[in-house]
């Protein structure tokens, strides 16, 4: 049975009842348990800054993991002064979750809250170190509990209350200054839509996973093949990924964000060997599916390429670019019929799909549905009226059909 951060903390805390606060109240009650964390890379330069929370006076303190990702440290500092120790002791790449282990056991306890019983509209408070400015705190309202698509559905907590670069990884507190979550990220540009990891999936995360420097090496490696990859150093990213699979040989993700590497340098053979290692190790991971099933396409491998992509849309029946593709693919090798249908979900689900419009408009001109063709492309440049010169010729023609086979 794996250790989790639910059985140090939360049995201890299952009487406390409190009652809504003030912001000044909860300020002070919990000042002392927010942290200010540096991350540094592999040279030894600072390379960004986050908070942290100290869930008891065992120094238990959990975080961001994006916080760590790609760096070779992470220093903990509380009132300007660093906290000796901060060894990691257990993680949740997938969720975002770092927990470590502090030397200090002079914090106060957080009480620890729950989202199951969240009213949209309640008051939400956030603490942490925003762009540096250590221990602040911002007042706002819960704006809702969500499964993100983006984030593979997990659920955050989305509210109001202002962060900034900098709060990655500070306090999330309910009106009773209780602990429902750490901040994890907000939405450029969009005011309100922050959102924070909760603390159900913080209490679950297994500790131990990650309790030697082999296995932390090995896992530096991984990020720093992420990094390489958006950075476009593709070799560099693969051989980062070769080497963080040496010690996690059965990692689904590492051989699919491998196999991106590979198809980013246009090694398509070792891409799709490594997407097919990802399928092998689970049956049911549409991404490295979709993976495969783009670069099949792109080697003009239509069959396999189509078969991936109904594997997709098997696994994943709203995956609307899937049936985008297959759609195309189908256009491609004369399955009109099919094509149709597949641009048709397209457009169903996502209306305003201008190509979708137009690659079924192009279908029914090709099975001479003349009329269904000539709403489409109108339709397609009503949307995009920078088409109209390129499908202007193709309406008048389907047009002329039209009349023709009308008398």
């Amino acid at each position: 049975m794996k250790t989790k951060v639910l059985l140090f903390i939360f049995i201890s805390l299952l009487s406390i009842s409190l009652k809504a606060q003030s912001a000044s109240e909860i300020f002070e009650k919990v000042k002392n348990a927010v942290v200010l964390i540096e991350s540094y890379d592999y040279d030894g330069t600072k390379s960004s800054q986050g908070s942290g929370v100290i869930l008891n006076s065992k120094g238990i303190m959990v975080t961001n993991l994006h916080n760590y990702a790609g760096n070779s440290k992470i220093k903990i500092f509380h009132n300007s002064v660093e906290i000796p120790g901060g060894d990691i002791i257990g993680l949740d790449i997938k969720k975002d979750i770092l927990v470590m282990k502090i030397d200090d056991n002079t914090f106060p306890e957080i009480p620890i809250g729950s989202t199951t019983d969240l009213k949209i509209g309640s008051k939400v408070f956030t603490v942490g170190s925003p762009l540096g400015f250590e221990n602040s705190i911002s007042e706002g309202i819960i704006s809702g509990v969500r499964q993100l698509e983006e984030k593979d559905l997990q659920t955050f907590i989305q509210f109001t209350a202002d962060i900034a670069p900098g709060s990655s990884g500070g306090a999330v507190l309910n009106e009773k200054g209780e602990l429902i979550g750490i901040s994890t990220l907000g939405i450029k540009g969009m005011q309100g839509y922050n959102f924070g990891v909760i603390i159900e999936d913080i209490m679950n995360t297994n500790l131990g996973e990650f309790d030697t420097k082999e296995k932390l090496s090995a896992l530096n490696f991984y990020f720093k093949g992420r990094k390489m990859n958006d950075d476009g150093k593709y070799s560099e990213a693969v051989s980062s990924f070769s080497e963080y699979l040496k010690m996690f040989p059965k990692d689904k993700k590492a051989f699919n964000f491998r196999g991106m590497a590979y198809s980013n340098k246009k090694d398509f053979t070792n891409a799709i060997k490594d997407f097919t290692e990802a399928i092998k190790i689970d049956p049911k991971f549409f991404q490295a599916y979709m993976n495969r099933a783009e670069v099949k396409y792109k080697m003009k491998d239509d069959d396999d390429a189509i078969d991936d992509f109904t594997m997709v849309i098997k696994l994943d029946p709203k995956n609307v670019d899937a049936y985008y593709t297959r759609g195309f693919l189908n256009s491609r090798n004369g399955h009109l019929r099919d094509a149709i249908d597949d641009f048709t979900y397209v457009i169903k689900n996502k209306p305003d799909y201008v190509s979708a419009w137009v690659n079924r408009g192009i279908m029914y001109y090709r099975t001479e549905k003349w009329e269904q063709c000539i709403i489409d492309l109108k339709k397609a440049i009503k949307l995009d009226p920078s088409l109209t010169y390129e499908l202007n010729p193709l309406i008048d023609q389907a047009d002329l059909f039209w009349q023709y086979n009308a008398h």
